[in-house]
């Protein structure tokens, strides 16, 4: 029996030194990554969208804008209707009846062409249908210049600057990490460009809620041969001790 109460009393010390051990270490892990690094789930690659519009209204004779689509720069995407932009503009046929220069110009205008490099992620426009400055026929996005925008939380952007290294992990390509760099950090959270605000319906008064925010995260064109899509979700880990 002393036997093994002596035996008993090694293991409950054993264990003991067991889960103390696991807690300082889990306390160092912890404090290692809180002081290292600054990590989030709430990330996306993000591209620059570049809306294509008209100069006048008038309706479409043509339009070859179709999602998916490459273009290079200056490609035709659509051609405006002469008359229609003549009729929709008042004044303007008499001016241009006038000026040789203005006639130029109004044909160029009809002429709808890419402004940018890229593919189109959205199309809005066919052919015959009326467009009015302002209005949105198609965004175009370069992909070859994507990033990622994480939206960090307030608590954690003390420790964020530009110039970090940031590992990008992209939800679609499983395995790979992506190296980055931070590029900027946002002067607003999302919820100051939030159409709802954080108000109670009871008293009016703003709920308090950790904020978030945006961080753009440069890939550098690290990313060639890989499918990357404006949206796609990523996991972000800054490494705030490289700065």
């Amino acid at each position: 029996m002393a036997g093994t109460s002596y035996v008993r009393v090694i293991l409950i010390n054993f264990l003991v030194i067991i889960i103390v051990a696991a807690v300082l270490f889990g306390g160092y892990v912890y404090y290692t990554n809180s002081t290292n690094y600054v990590s989030t789930d709430d990330a996306q690659v993000t591209g620059t969208m570049v809306p294509i519009t008209v100069q006048f209204a008038g309706r479409l004779n043509s339009w070859y804008g179709t999602v998916n689509t490459t273009l290079n720069q200056g490609d035709v995407l659509g051609v405006q209707s002469n008359a229609s932009v003549l009729a929709n503009n008042e004044g303007l046929g008499a001016a241009v009846a006038h000026s040789t220069t203005l006639q130029n110009d109004l044909t160029n205008a009809e002429t709808i062409s890419s402004p940018i490099s890229g593919s189109i992620v959205q199309n809005n426009a066919s052919v015959g249908q009326m467009v009015e400055p302002g209005q949105v026929l198609a965004q175009v996005v370069d992909m070859n210049d994507l990033d990622v925008t994480a939206n960090v939380p307030e608590s954690q952007i003390r420790n964020v600057s530009v110039g970090q290294t940031v590992d990008v992990y992209i939800a679609a390509i499983p395995g790979t990490d992506f190296k980055g760099t931070v590029q900027s950090i946002a002067d607003y959270t999302q919820a100051a460009l939030s159409a709802v605000p954080n108000l109670t319906s009871a008293s009016g008064t703003y709920t308090k809620v950790e904020q978030r925010i945006p961080v753009v995260i440069s890939l550098n064109g690290g990313y060639t041969g890989k499918t990357l899509i404006p949206g796609m979700s990523a996991n972000v880990v800054i490494h705030t001790n490289n700065s």
